[in-house]
Order: structure tokens, then C-alpha cells, then sequence
């Protein structure tokens, strides 16, 4: 029984040593753990900032009141000024607080070179002194993110787009928790929902189009709550385009004559939130994209003819001259013989 606790002790004291001696060889071959370690356990000292100088300090240094202020000989007052004019609003927001970490990041490296974690740590308490702990040990889990993100480049980059989300969302959640990370790559988290819905719309084969786009309204109001009017009326077109690249809505399309298509494609352009001056501004462009596809089909089973048959270019080029005007028809010879064929590709309706 003694030589088994004995061995247990063993084993624990070698365990342990194990990871003091990990941990010291990290420290020496990452010199910012080391910096960052420095900085917590031997904090400097803070200065003190005057609140009623920082209130006159923004008009000082930027008095035409213009976005654009030159930081290079900025006061360390002048920058708490400033910093807190540019973040103070929103700095609960996580994604706040990282862009104000970046920030930090990028003026201190080229300021202090060998220093800057410790002004960063003076800058963050001085700027937001009752949330700078939680923004320093933002701070810490960023800097072992984008480590991670520089070491693994190379193999990220050979992962498919779908892969490579799900490798990055998952060193997220572990590094940042799963909340924070929704909330600091928020658009990118909200724009991977989005896709998500549309997979899910696109299979739903019983679905007409306009339960789909009700479906599609429904999840966006789910997905962005109270930002959902404003995106309506910012990136209607966007979420317009990404519902009719939908195989299973350019196959409905596809199947109905001109008439109800346009009829289709307004109705889904209105419910999306576009204005019925650019609703009737893309019918028009529908239309002539029609006739420019029924006389690209055309033009295309001409030239087939005339390879067939053995003819030249200056042929070729005479019969895009009767289909298309000059400039048109110069583009159409520069695209083949680049070996792209427009009228080849996939017609997209409401799209190309």
C-alpha cells in the first residue's frame, strides 16, 4: 500500500514538474506571455486623469470638429480623451472592446516597440478604469487567438470555406466562450444564421415561393431583432440577391413565362424592402436582359454553325457585329478567346 501512495506521489511530482517546465519554456519562447505576466504581476503605476480636463481636451486637439485627428503627438491625456470619445458610448459591447483593443494594438507597437504591453495595460485603466480588467484579459484571449490563427495559416487555408468556419467558430468558443464570440464576430455569426436559413428554405420542396419568402422575412426579423427594419432598408438588395440564387427559386423561374416572372420577381422584391422606383428600375433591366439572353442563344448557335463549317475569325467576329453593337462585340472576342463564353453560363433570373 506505501509503495503504491510513493508511486503516486512520484507520479503527481512528475506531472508537476512536467508542467513548470512547459510553462517556463513557453514563457521563453513567447516573449509576450512573458511581457503580459510582467504587467499582472507587477502592475505599474496608473496616472491620474483629470475628469474635468478631459471634457475641454477633444475641442483642443481637434477643433474644426472633423473625424480625422492626426494621434502622432497626442498627451496620454489627449488619448484617454480621445479614446473615450471613440468607444465610451458602446464599450460594454464586447465587439467594442476588441475594436478598442486593436486600436490600442496598433498606435502603442509603433510607439513603443519594446514597451507597448505595458502602456496598453496604463491605457486601458486610465481609459475605462471600471471594466479594465475584463478588457486587459480581452486583450490576453485575443493575442492566444490571433497566435493560434498566424501557427495554423497554412492548414486553415487548404480547408474548404464550410470547414474552415467551423474550425474558426470552434477556436472561438473555446478561447472566448460561446457568447462572447457570437457577440464580438456578431455580423459574421448573423450573416452564417442567414445562410443557414436559405439551405433550409432551398430544400423545403413543398414550399411555394411565397411561403419561402415569408419563411426567409420571418428568420431575418429572428436573427437581427430590433436592426431587422434598418437592414430592410440598407441591404435590400443584397438579401434580394442571396434569396434568388436559390437553385430551387431560379428552377421555379426558370418554368414560368416572362410575364409571370416579372410578376414574381417584383412581388419578392417588394417583400425584401426594396422601394417600387428600384422595383420597377430592375423590371427593366429584367427585360433587357431577356433580350440580350435570346440573342446570345442565337448568336451562340450561329457560331456553332460556323465552327462547324470551318470559318475564321473575321466570320465569327462579322456575326457579332449582326447580333451586338461594336463595343459589345470587341468585348464578346476578348472574353473567347480567353476561353469564357457568357452565353455558356448558368442564366440566373433576376440576376444576369
Amino acid at each position: 500500500m506505501k509503495v503504491k501512495k510513493s508511486l503516486l506521489f512520484v507520479s503527481i511530482a512528475v506531472i508537476s514538474i512536467a508542467i513548470l517546465l512547459i510553462g517556463l519554456y513557453l514563457l521563453k519562447t513567447d516573449p509576450i506571455k512573458k511581457q503580459i505576466i510582467k504587467v499582472k504581476t507587477n502592475p505599474p503605476k496608473i496616472p491620474e486623469v483629470k475628469e474635468d480636463v478631459l471634457k475641454d481636451l477633444i475641442k483642443e486637439i481637434n477643433p474644426e470638429g472633423t473625424d480625422r485627428i492626426n494621434t502622432e503627438n497626442l498627451t496620454f491625456e489627449q488619448m484617454v480623451a480621445l479614446y473615450r470619445k471613440n468607444f465610451g458610448k458602446n464599450i460594454q459591447n464586447q465587439w467594442v472592446q476588441i475594436k478598442f483593443i486593436e486600436d490600442l494594438i496598433r498606435h502603442l507597437k509603433a510607439k513603443y516597440p519594446d514597451t507597448w504591453i505595458t502602456e496598453l495595460y496604463v491605457m486601458i485603466h486610465a481609459t475605462f478604469p471600471n471594466l479594465a480588467n475584463e478588457i486587459f484579459a480581452k486583450f490576453e484571449k485575443l493575442q492566444e487567438y490571433n497566435q493560434w490563427l498566424e501557427k495554423k495559416s497554412e492548414e486553415l487555408s487548404k480547408l474548404s470555406p464550410e470547414e474552415r468556419s467551423t474550425v474558426l467558430w470552434n477556436k472561438r468558443y473555446e478561447v472566448f466562450g460561446e457568447d462572447s464570440a457570437k457577440e464580438i464576430w456578431a455580423s459574421e455569426w448573423k450573416a452564417l444564421q442567414v445562410k443557414e436559413t436559405l439551405h433550409q428554405i432551398d430544400q423545403s420542396s413543398s414550399k411555394d415561393i411565397d411561403q419561402k419568402i415569408q419563411e426567409y422575412r420571418f428568420s431575418l426579423q429572428k436573427i437581427y431583432g430590433d436592426q431587422y427594419p434598418d437592414l430592410l432598408t440598407r441591404k435590400s438588395l443584397d438579401l434580394t440577391e442571396l434569396f434568388l440564387q436559390l437553385p430551387s427559386i431560379q428552377k421555379e423561374l426558370k418554368n414560368m413565362d416572362s410575364e409571370a416572372r416579372y410578376k414574381t420577381l417584383k412581388q419578392i422584391r417588394l417583400s425584401l424592402g426594396m422601394d417600387s422606383n428600384a422595383v420597377q428600375r430592375l423590371e427593366n433591366l429584367d427585360k433587357e436582359r431577356d433580350i440580350r439572353w435570346e440573342l446570345g442563344n442565337q448568336y451562340m448557335m450561329e457560331r456553332e454553325s460556323l465552327i462547324k463549317s470551318g470559318a475564321g475569325e473575321e466570320e465569327i467576329h462579322n456575326l457579332r457585329l449582326k447580333f451586338f453593337n461594336p463595343e459589345m462585340a470587341e468585348i464578346l472576342k476578348q472574353e473567347e478567346e480567353s476561353g469564357f463564353f457568357r452565353f455558356k453560363e448558368p442564366r440566373n433570373y433576376g440576376l444576369n
